[in-house]
């Protein structure tokens, strides 16, 4: 049964503005709009219900029984719907309560701490809430209202309502242990026996390198499959194989640098960006500010943590803003 089929809020108002005028000619100038209109808009209404609302044979006109309890029902549905409108027009404005915000788990100990802060300023009296994890997660979390905003690498283009804000632009690298290079000849990896220590497969950033890898036909041998740079990278340091990351996942585990040699891809390059994601409209200007600050946040650290231990052959991070 299609309950609201030919029926609409302006269809009420009208009505409503016929009773109160209690003329279709003064409802009509109130309204802007021709008395033939203002008829119309009636006539369809008692179609719609078959049903007479008005007497028009006395003046000024008057409702009949049904008019009445149609006239009762109209003026709650616009009461509700004005206060639907002024409750959701002020979710913008409204002091926010809380904050929950996802970050990916290669940016979490460089970012959570100047996120943290950063909301804490903004809103002294409210909760903040800043945890890591996988991109994945965080889209859903997302989608389901169970976080706010997210620092991922996937932009969720696919979504519409949604306020997207690129962070960074990142290459690839490649990292071997110090003393054992991998090269790359006759679109062969050559590695010295060395395995290739790759992300667990149900991670975006695996399924982004194994892509690439599966494009240029290069199928390098691997033994380990591990979750986070922070646990490949010791295992490298130590000779046990080789990987491919970016710059800002060396960042958490940067005190295993000494031990490896890093460098560009020998191959075709590959990037990834990292944005921040929010649902449009929601939280103000909060999003925005949020990734200005991460930007400058992100290029002071990398510079001052991470520049001294690439090679000047390493292509430079672009940031946004």
């Amino acid at each position: 049964m299609e309950i609201t089929k030919g029926l609409n809020l302006r269809a009420l108002e009208i009505f409503v503005t016929v009773v109160e005028k209690e003329s279709m000619s003064k409802a009509s100038q109130h309204l802007g709009m021709t008395q033939s209109s203002i008829s119309q808009h009636i006539t369809q209404q008692e179609n719609l219900f078959s049903t007479v609302l008005f007497d028009r044979s006395i003046r000024p006109i008057s409702l009949t029984p049904a008019g009445h309890v149609y006239y009762q029902h109209a003026l709650k549905v616009l009461e509700t719907v004005t206060d639907m409108w002024g409750t959701l027009h002020n979710l913008d404005t409204a002091p926010l309560k809380k904050v929950r915000i996802s970050v990916i788990d290669t940016l979490a100990d460089t970012l959570i701490p100047e996120l943290t802060q950063c909301v804490g300023e903004l809103y002294p009296n409210g909760s903040v809430t800043i945890t890591s994890g996988q991109t994945d997660d965080h889209r859903e979390a997302l989608l389901n209202r169970k976080t706010d905003i997210i620092i991922t690498m996937d932009p969720m283009d696919d979504m519409d309502k949604m306020e997207r804000y690129p962070l960074y632009k990142e290459p690839f690298v490649l990292v071997t242990p110090q003393d054992k290079p991998v090269k790359f000849i006759n679109n062969e990896i050559q590695t010295s026996g060395l395995p290739f220590i790759r992300f667990t497969p149900k991670l975006p950033v695996s399924r982004l390198i194994e892509q690439h890898l599966r494009r240029l036909k290069i199928r390098p041998p691997y033994r380990y499959e591990l979750d986070t740079t922070r646990s490949i990278m010791p295992m490298i340091a130590a000779g046990a194989g080789w990987t491919i990351t970016t710059p800002t996942g060396l960042l958490e585990s940067r005190h295993f640098l000494r031990g490896v040699s890093i460098s560009p891809l020998p191959f075709t390059p590959l990037h990834r960006t990292i944005s921040l994601v929010a649902r449009e409209h929601e939280l103000g200007d909060l999003p925005t500010q949020l990734a200005k600050k991460a930007i400058m946040h992100l290029h002071h650290t990398t510079k001052s943590l991470l520049t001294a231990s690439l090679p000047d052959t390493i292509e430079d991070i672009m940031f946004y803003g």
